[in-house]
């Protein structure tokens, strides 16, 4: 990141060479997103608190009440409604103190507070639910162990929160750890997805099932790695858009692209149609496949150690088709396929889970 000659100008030839070097020295803590976006704020307030409490344990001190940070993208003026205090400076260190603060914000430094010190979880939600703030994104370490993320607010049930266990061990992001992730994820915040479907009972997706997807894949993954990768989405990288990509801040760790494919039996209808567009099995799988190329482009082109295409499939009957074609057009590039199937009630999901015992003759002696 340099600073623009707008932004410097008249500071002189030197001082302006100090700023460039302190920015791009401090790079690696900034935001993988535009400033005021749900992202910058998650990555920022979820490291800065992840520090807070490694700061707190290094001190042998506990966190003596909760901190919980809400994204509202009209903080200014609800916090002036609400009658909270403005905090410019909270959040540039992680040795702030904390602990009973409840405050809202779209940046990675500063928010408004409110002004009472609020003691405990139930305090803290109550308060949350009176500024009309439970469906927002909220970020908030419970203690000096436990940092938790709900994406969709602390009142939404339609994902379950993102749980991040703190401790000093080396936060490890290898193969296996990511491959693990992202099975964590399909099964946590996917498999039974209620905020994917625009109809369940009639297998309609949302408008727009990718971007829905990135989205929460997005979030999670900010919420394990942001203290140690910078986790991106829409990577400019040669002639297209990478879905997400790791690129890790700190030694022996592994970089990646993820490239995001959606299988479904019907396109989603236009608003004004009624009539959902069938799509066949064969279109799926080529759809499917066309991911394998693109997913190997963009690790080679950014020369990144691993390459996933996770397919998020929406069709009827768990199709294994659509893993197996995937699976072998991906060996020759060395890409990871993942095929992730969301069903669409918990009786689906049982009877794949738990499927009922072959019948055969009966064992029972008369």
């Amino acid at each position: 990141m340099k600073v623009s000659g707008t932004q410097t100008m008249g500071l002189g030839g030197a001082l302006k060479s100090a700023i460039d070097a302190v920015l791009e020295e401090g790079a690696a803590s900034l935001s993988v997103a535009d400033a005021g976006t749900q992202t910058a704020f998650l990555d920022a307030w979820a490291r800065t608190l992840t520090e807070h409490a490694r700061y707190l344990r290094s001190k042998g001190e506990n966190l003596s009440a909760p901190a919980v940070f809400v994204y509202d993208e009209n903080c200014a003026d609800v916090g002036e409604e609400l009658g909270w205090t403005r905090r410019p400076m909270l959040g540039g260190t992680p040795n702030d103190p904390f602990a009973g603060t409840l405050a809202i914000g779209t940046g990675e430094i500063g928010a408004y507070a409110k002004p009472e010190y609020l003691s405990d979880t139930n305090v803290m939600t109550d308060a949350i639910r009176a500024a009309g703030l439970g469906n927002a994104l909220t970020v908030a370490l419970l203690s000096t162990s436990l940092l938790v993320i709900w994406a969709e607010g602390v009142d939404s049930d339609a994902s379950p929160e993102i749980r991040r266990e703190l401790d000093d061990a080396p936060v490890v992001l290898d193969l296996a750890a990511l491959d693990k992730a992202l099975d964590q994820f399909y099964e946590r915040s996917a498999r039974q997805s209620r905020t994917w479907w625009k109809d369940r009972e009639t297998r309609i997706t949302v408008e727009s099932p990718e971007g829905v997807v990135q989205n929460d894949l997005l979030h999670f993954l900010l919420g394990k790695y942001s203290e140690v990768a910078r986790v991106k989405v829409e990577t400019v990288i040669g002639h297209g858009r990478a879905d997400i990509t790791l690129t890790p801040m700190k030694e022996k760790l592994i970089s990646a692209v993820i490239e995001l494919k959606v299988t479904r039996d019907f396109l989603t209808p236009r608003p004004g149609t009624l009539k959902p567009n069938p799509i066949n099995l064969q279109s799926n799988i080529d759809w499917a496949k066309s991911g394998v190329s693109q997913t190997a482009a963009y690790r080679d082109d950014e020369t990144l150690d691993a390459a996933y295409l996770c397919v998020y499939d929406f069709c009827a009957g768990n199709r294994e088709e659509i893993s197996k074609a995937v699976e072998e057009a991906a060996i020759p590039y060395n890409v990871i396929a993942k095929r992730y199937w969301v069903t669409a009630s918990h009786v689906e999901h049982r009877k794949d889970r738990y499927p009922d015992p072959p019948t055969g003759p009966s064992t029972v002696k008369a």
